[in-house]
């Protein structure tokens, strides 16, 4: 994103905005003064000109009621400045915070300040406000305020959060606070000239209505309405190029698009989802304050489309992704950073790699949550009771959260479930290494249900991996390891007798063992040492491929060509090698797992390695060696 080049663009439009809103000005004066003297001159068909001042008078009121307007509505709106709407608003400002949560936002905004140059305003939560939000409202330095949602605090990662604020920042470092009051303030005194009207067509105290206060009325009521529904538009129109100029100040600020541009993803899901609406009543007076104000696009959306603000961001129309809530207490202290020598020094990589205050992040890049959230979720998950309850349980694990269409149909098939909300948070919270755990404990329970129900559950399953119209590897692992654990047959000898010429080592397997020990290697190779790849293995998959293929005595370099087999080669090579003796299983697993450990950054298995290996263990009916059981944490 090219941000200085929206900014300018910005700018000048808002300029042009303000051009147009003197002339609509103008034009609601001519109107007046045109359609006053149109009906005057019906009236009096045999008059010689106008009375005096007919046409200074009409202006005079027009003037008086939008400008004086303006006036008194900017009086009210300074009386308190920023905290008297943060308080309108329940807010509660931070002082002293109470949890981790709070500690970082108040470092987040001392960071965002220092990288936009600005004072650091107050600081206040809206507690009873679940949805991701912020706004900021003031009229100069001394009574500027950050309001922040409990949504935002809970649901949003560090460097989403460092997007959000930058955002704020954004609107606080360009005036848009004291333009945004300006507005309101025009827009209302426009109104006025509406409600003079109105009152004019009213009966007066004896209830009798004048035919000439009534015309005159019907002028003010009708072009009133017309320039207070104009005047909303313009309003709404400068609230849109300024989102744009302060998204572009975020990405300033931060030197990074990924976090402004997840929030936007997350907000995008929540408005589909959830509706994404604050629940105060007053929220709806600040529209043009927040950071985004759900509702259908038309002239008066105070927020252009998300879908537009992501591609401006990232370049591309992003896919919303859900927030579910992270329950991290980071330990930080609130400090004042010191001025960087660089300013692309916010938001940057830490020495392993990962962005500067994401220590304690999963390889997926989603905060870990804490022991107590992570356990407290652990724990409901495993007094869940019901059939239904415990299978959409095993969905949810399985299936990606981040995929909208994934999502959407497990909720069709949790509708009328009452706790499927808390299960679906409950399955969010769990850490990452406490997912395929809890996926085998619950389907060891559903393995003692009835044929119909297992196979439903695993049709249901293929239906939930396929939603999307594609099965990732991942997936197809998923599906096999729910089949093979919910089959008859599972944990049992195999039916068919094991090769033969095996031998008492891997480097001793015979030729007919290497095929399939090599094809579902190079299946499993799309997940070490990091993440599933695409068809085309990454160098780092192929140098693990190739020492596999070394223990199992086969020629290493064999593995530069290899290729993952489709979903059809994977089912016959797995079937093969579940037909290999109860010694070979487990160790071809165990060279599995060293092997991705030495290929592994520091010697540590990434979340979705382990689980890939782990998966694999159950659909050969391998115990898990030490070094890979200790990836997890003990059963609580």
């Amino acid at each position: 994103m090219q941000f200085r080049q929206h900014q300018a663009r910005a700018q000048a439009q808002t300029v042009r905005l303000f051009a147009w809103f003197a002339l609509l000005l103008l034009a609601l004066v001519v109107a007046v003064n045109l359609l006053l003297g149109l009906g005057y001159k019906l009236m009096t068909p045999f008059g010689a000109g106008f009375p005096p001042l007919f046409f200074e008078t009409n202006t005079a009121v027009v003037l008086l009621f939008v400008l004086g307007g303006c006036v008194v509505e900017t009086q009210r709106l300074r009386e308190g400045g920023g905290p008297r709407i943060a308080h309108w608003l329940s807010g509660r400002e931070l002082h002293t915070p109470d949890s981790g949560h709070e500690r970082r936002l108040l470092n987040v905004v001392d960071e965002m300040a220092l990288a936009s140059g600005q004072p650091v305003p107050k600081v206040y939560v809206l507690h009873r406000e679940d949805a991701i939000n912020a706004f900021v409202a003031g009229w100069g330095p001394d009574d500027t305020v950050l309001c922040v949602t409990r949504g935002a605090l809970e649901r949003l990662t560090r460097a989403e959060l460092q997007g959000l604020v930058a955002h704020e920042f954004g609107h606080i470092k360009e005036g848009d606070l004291a333009l945004t009051m300006r507005l309101l303030a025009l827009v209302w005194g426009l109104s006025l000239v509406h409600g003079y009207g109105q009152d004019l067509m009213s009966p007066n105290d004896q209830g009798r209505i004048s035919p000439v206060a009534w015309l005159i009325g019907l002028v003010f009521s009708a072009v009133g309405w017309l320039g207070w529904l104009a005047g909303r538009a313009l309003q709404a129109a400068v609230s849109r190029q300024r989102e744009f100029l302060a998204d572009a100040s975020a990405i300033q600020f931060t030197r990074s698009r990924d976090g402004l541009g997840n929030v936007l993803r997350k907000l995008w899901h929540d408005q589909q989802v959830l509706s994404g609406h604050m629940t105060h009543p007053a929220a709806s007076m600040i529209a043009s304050l927040l950071m985004h104000q759900p509702q259908r696009a038309s002239c008066l959306a105070t927020h252009p489309r998300l879908s537009e603000r992501i591609r401006r961001i990232c370049g591309a129309v992003l896919a919303p992704i859900p927030a579910p809530v992270i329950r991290q207490e980071p330990r930080e202290a609130r400090h004042t950073p010191t001025p960087p020598s660089e300013p692309s020094v916010v938001g940057a990589a830490s020495p392993t790699g990962a962005p500067a205050g994401h220590q304690g992040m999963s390889d997926t890049g989603v905060p870990l949550v804490s022991l107590r959230g992570d356990l407290d979720a652990l724990a409901r998950l495993q007094r869940l009771s019901g059939p239904t309850e415990r299978r959409l349980a095993v969905l949810a694990l399985m299936m990606n959260p981040a995929n909208p269409r994934e999502l959407k149909l497990w909720h069709r098939l949790a509708e009328g479930v009452a706790l499927a909300r808390q299960i679906l948070d409950d399955v969010a919270a769990l850490q990452a290494a406490r997912r395929v755990p809890e996926f085998e404990r619950l389907t060891a329970s559903i393995a003692q249900e009835s044929i119909e129900e297992r196979r439903s559950l695993v049709e249901a399953a293929r239906d939930l991996m396929r939603a999307d119209g594609r099965v990732s590897p991942m997936d197809r692992l998923w599906w096999l390891a729910l089949r093979r654990r919910l089959s008859d047959q599972a944990g049992k000898p195999p039916l068919m007798r094991p090769l033969t010429g095996q031998g008492q080592a891997l480097d001793e397997l015979g030729e007919a063992a290497h095929r399939p020990v090599a094809a579902l290697s190079a299946y499993l190779a799309r997940f070490v040492p990091l993440s599933e790849q695409g068809q085309a293995l990454a160098p780092a998959s192929r140098a693990w491929l190739a020492s596999v293929y070394k223990r199992c005595g086969m020629p290493p370099a064999q593995a530069q060509t290899a290729v993952p087999p489709d979903a059809d080669a994977l089912m016959v090579a797995l079937t093969e090698v579940q037909e290999l003796s109860w010694m070979m299983r487990p160790m071809l697993l165990k060279a599995w797992v060293e092997e991705a450990v030495n290929h592994s950054p520091q010697g540590i298995l990434a979340d979705s390695t382990a689980d890939a290996l782990r998966l694999a263990a159950g659909l050969i009916d391998s115990p898990l060696p030490p070094m890979l059981d200790a990836h997890y944490p003990a059963r609580g």
